[in-house]
């Protein structure tokens, strides 16, 4: 496998393949779920000016399918002839009754990247890139039947983050200008930009992988 800079993430994987099947899966996550109207019950239920319950709601179902949203393209990365099913695929952490173990990497990761950046901005920068692949991890766990706790999912993204974060984070710069235009466009850049930056994450993660299995 070819290692000679950003690009290397899109050697071994046709993105022409996964463009058509990701872009209508994403299209569906982002306006299929972007009326909150499902949440006003709840949100009105909560503690005026105190608990947003809306928000809080729309974070955790935004963190769900989200999830979703990046195990369907890792596992359209490993399998170009992977058969994507929007509503199947979008409801895919419900359905394999992973929730708690998502909400739980979330939380666990948030309050440490919150604990570091009391420090300091970079220290905070530093940890969520040792976090990063947490999510990618419990996903091939929960394949393998290794079924890893929140924490140790975290641990383990730490371990094979060790050295890599620069790399992760060059990746991260190369997106800048994707979003700019994501923001020019007023979001609706995102419905294309969004499964392209998903599923050059989950080819890193692949990459990160081989590379460990190479020593």
């Amino acid at each position: 496998m070819e290692r000679g800079g950003t690009s290397k993430y899109y050697s071994s994987f046709d993105c022409n393949t996964f463009c058509w099947g990701s872009n209508k899966y994403i299209r569906f996550f982002c306006l299929g779920f972007s009326d909150d109207n499902m949440v006003n019950e709840v949100a009105n239920y909560g503690m005026d000016n105190f608990i947003d319950f809306k928000r809080l709601i729309i974070d955790i179902v935004t963190i769900l399918f989200a999830t979703g949203v990046s195990f369907t393209l890792l596992d359209l990365v490993r399998n170009s002839h992977y058969k994507i099913d929007p509503l199947s695929d979008a409801l895919r952490i419900f359905k394999q009754g992973q929730i708690v173990s998502v909400i739980a990497i979330h939380i666990i990761s948030g309050f440490f990247i919150i604990l570091w950046s009391f420090l300091f901005i970079v220290p905070g920068i530093i940890a969520a890139l040792a976090y990063s692949q947490a999510y990618y991890i419990y996903k091939d766990s929960e394949a393998t039947g290794e079924n890893l706790s929140a924490l140790d999912c975290i641990s383990r993204s730490k371990e094979l983050m060790d050295g890599n974060k620069g790399k992760l984070f060059v990746l991260e710069l190369s997106f800048i200008g994707w979003h700019f235009i994501g923001g020019l466009t007023f979001g609706l850049g995102y419905l294309f930009i969004t499964p392209y930056i998903q599923t050059a994450k989950a080819v890193f993660y692949n990459d990160l992988l081989d590379e460990t299995q190479d020593f």
